[in-house]
């Protein structure tokens, strides 16, 4: 009798961790590095236009592959504050670079990458491109990743800033 009760209890618990494993979510962290940013690069300038990216670096935390599915980024220089420029931004792998305004999204593995913030510059009302960068403010820009491992999705948000320096240095 003590040996069924035995075999009983060893198979309650057998199903119990079976149940465990399977039932496991996986563990998906993803942040931002942005302090580990690289300087802003100029990539090309015609006219009233400059073209300059960086590259930003995320790290998943996790034990588990995690897909991202959107990354975007909303740039804080409104027209009310300084209208000589405009700015615009997006958001791509090194590996998949667009020039429509669609994310591909990619499999984040364990550990980190970066992807590239690839921005436009416009100078605006009569100013050349060096005066309207000339006189330009610090800019906060938000980047937002949307991920999903086995469980919810989940927003990941973080801060940069292109410093005035920066943008100057970029027209020189």
């Amino acid at each position: 009798m003590t040996c069924i009760i035995g075999i009983i209890v060893a198979l309650v618990l057998f199903v119990y961790v079976l149940e465990q494993i399977l039932n496991k979510k996986g563990e998906a962290t993803i942040a931002w590095e942005t302090e580990k940013k690289t300087q802003a690069v100029k990539v090309a300038e015609e006219g009233d236009r400059l073209d300059f990216e960086l590259e930003v670096p995320f790290k998943n935390y996790g034990s588990e592959d995690v897909v991202i599915l959107d990354a975007f980024m909303r740039i804080y220089l409104p027209q009310e504050q300084y209208s000589d420029v405009l700015l615009r931004g997006k958001i791509n792998r090194r590996s998949a670079m667009r020039e429509d305004d669609y994310y591909e999204a990619m499999l984040a593995v364990p550990g980190t990458e970066s992807l590239v913030l690839r921005f436009e510059a416009y100078a605006k009302n009569g100013k050349s491109l060096a005066e309207a960068v000339g006189n330009i403010p610090d800019v906060d820009v938000a980047l937002y990743l949307e991920c999903r491992g086995r469980g919810a999705v989940m927003p990941v948000k973080a801060y940069i800033t292109l410093t005035a320096e920066e943008l100057r240095n970029l027209v020189k």
